[in-house]
């Protein structure tokens, strides 16, 4: 099954063109067009990405950023924020985001994040398993 990436940006034409990119690479891709619409699909979805734009009508990518971080159910998910305005890189790492890709961006260095990302998340992922495996196990050992 193909990893599921959700791709929010208020211009059509930037969502359409990050779908292309990561339907090539063989992901599958959902569309959002706000902060709000994000959260939504980001609960119903449970993506494993989150590409967001910034600067957008209604709620603003740092602020969906921070809410998707600080839910319990969406808070592993990561977000990398794809935006034309470099100057708001810390206040989105501050809040939550795990990477930062400025816009124009280069097709093939987002492609490698994406990926980089995506890794990162699976072996966390790995990580938390083992360690709910070794508590399980402590759990059963015979006390002495």
């Amino acid at each position: 099954m193909a990893e599921k990436v959700l791709v929010v940006d208020d211009e059509q034409e930037i969502r359409n063109l990050l779908e292309t990119i990561l339907t090539g690479d063989g992901y599958e891709v959902i569309k959002a067009s706000d902060g709000a619409e994000a959260i939504e699909f980001a609960e119903r979805e449970n993506p494993d990405l989150i590409l967001m734009d910034i600067t957008m009508p209604g709620m603003d990518g740092i602020e969906a950023c921070k809410r998707l971080k600080g839910a319990d159910n969406t808070r592993l998910i990561p977000i990398i924020i794809v935006t034309g305005y470099a100057d708001n890189k810390m206040q989105a790492l501050e809040v939550g985001a795990d990477d930062f890709v400025n816009k124009p961006f280069d097709m093939v260095e987002l492609s490698f994040r994406v990926k980089s990302v995506l890794r990162i998340r699976h072996l966390t992922a790995e990580l938390d398993r083992a360690v709910a495996y070794i508590e399980e196990l402590q759990k059963n050992l015979p006390k002495l």
